[in-house]
């Protein structure tokens, strides 16, 4: 064959594995999302809207959106619950706390009783019947005290949300989420908020996940055999048995150990999440800030810095496997290695399934109807910013839940830029 005939057969090899391999895993994850019959119990009515639009609770659209993530899920829940108890003393209609909140919602309470009772303390009356010139006194400085102080407050966040961090307190709500976690109740949270998203037909089921994993990691691992017997038809057998087997391993293991050191080197990516998170931020702010360019050229330089590692390591292996086929005297050597660069595309594919299965095995998967439910909560936010979310609770009397949805959507980063 020439080296024409040998290119054209391994870009076609690749692109038909590369295809199937790819329908088969998108049909396995179809139908491990398929919809089941379900309720609408998880969706509470929105505070901020007129109509009858309805929405995820904001604990749901964080622990779905990052898989599972109880630590996230618990700070969007204990950041929504604070405004809850806030709107409630405000006389505020609020949604009634689902199960898996209820434990955390008696802390939450607490909590602001307690700040409410510290804050108030100086200007709560003395009893009536033992001096009652000075409660009507203390009566009039509580009274200024709300209508002045209170609103002095709301005020100046209102006028410049950036005051937030002179009254919010992040270490505050991580104080108070450590009680949460130090009462035991974490792991009894991260299963009873993923039966009831399941039971709602939100999050697929344990047994669906395992299956799938299993069926894709199957997939995944049935490419590496076929690149070998497809290496060995392309080295043919006019070498012998032994030198087409060795001819046909070193191109199949340059092939995997390249996919696999470039799938390790682009993982490290993994490791930096902020990156990312920081750069959508930056187009949804629409905010020219110092931070976040440098944010986002310190991300794009990482990314071309990994590009190159890639390659160079690439190189480094396909140049050993040609070593090895020149030494033991396998003609076409050159033609073979580019061969095997075309089959690394393939072992590529097949690293990428291996991780999505591990991905689907260890964290939680949306349904079908969660995947839509998702997909119209991004679409209902998109147009919001965190700054004017967060005016919008500030000035409303009644709860909204859109600042603690614009947390759970882009993390506690939103609060970092806004600080």
């Amino acid at each position: 064959m020439t080296p024409d005939i040998l290119y054209l057969y391994s870009f076609g090899f690749s692109l038909a594995v590369i295809s199937l391999t790819s329908w088969a895993v998108a049909t396995i994850e179809a139908r491990m999302k398929r919809d089941e019959p379900s309720s609408s119990t998880s969706l509470i009515q929105t505070g901020s809207t007129a109509n009858s639009d309805f929405a995820l609770r904001p604990v749901e659209i964080g622990y779905m959106l990052r898989g599972g993530d109880t630590n996230h899920a618990v700070l969007v829940m204990g950041v929504d619950l604070l405004q809850r108890a806030a709107k409630l003393q405000l006389g505020a209609v609020i949604p009634e706390p689902a199960e898996y909140e209820k434990k955390m919602w008696s802390l939450v309470k607490e909590t602001a009783k307690d700040w409410a009772m510290k804050k108030a303390d100086p200007y709560l009356p003395p009893d009536f019947k033992t001096n009652p010139v000075g409660f009507v006194k203390k009566i009039y400085d509580l009274y200024q005290f709300i209508t002045k102080s209170l609103k002095l407050v709301v005020r100046d966040i209102i006028a410049d949300p950036r005051q937030l961090k002179r009254y919010f307190s992040m270490a505050g709500v991580m104080r108070l989420l450590a009680d949460f976690i130090s009462a035991g109740y974490q792991n009894a949270f991260a299963t009873s908020i993923r039966d009831y998203l399941v039971a709602n037909n939100l999050l697929v089921r344990e047994e669906r996940r395992t299956e799938a994993s299993a069926k894709i990691g199957l997939v995944a691992i049935s490419i590496f055999p076929a690149v070998f017997i497809f290496s060995l038809a392309i080295v043919g057998n006019s070498v012998g048995i032994p030198l087409m087997l060795f001819a046909a391993a070193v191109m199949t293991g340059s092939a995997i150990i390249a996919s696999f050191f470039i799938t390790a080197i682009f993982a490290v990516r993994e490791f930096l999440p902020y990156l990312t998170e920081f750069e959508t931020l930056a187009i949804v702010l629409n905010r020219d800030s110092w931070r976040l360019r440098v944010l986002q050229t310190a991300r794009k330089a990482m990314m071309v810095a990994l590009t190159l590692v890639a390659l160079g390591a690439s190189v480094i292996i396909f140049m050993g496997a040609y070593l090895w086929l020149t030494v033991f005297g396998i003609q076409n050597a050159n033609a073979l290695i580019l061969v095997s660069a075309f089959l690394a595309f393939p072992c590529l594919k097949a690293f990428l399934f291996l991780i999505r299965s591990w991905k689907i095995r260890r964290t939680q998967v949306a349904t079908k109807y969660g995947e839509r439910q998702l997909t119209q909560t991004r679409k209902r936010l998109s147009e919001k910013r965190p700054i004017t979310a967060l005016t919008e609770v500030l000035k409303e009397e009644d709860y909204n839940p859109i600042f603690s949805e614009l947390m759970a959507l882009y993390g506690i980063e939103a609060l970092v830029l806004l600080a």
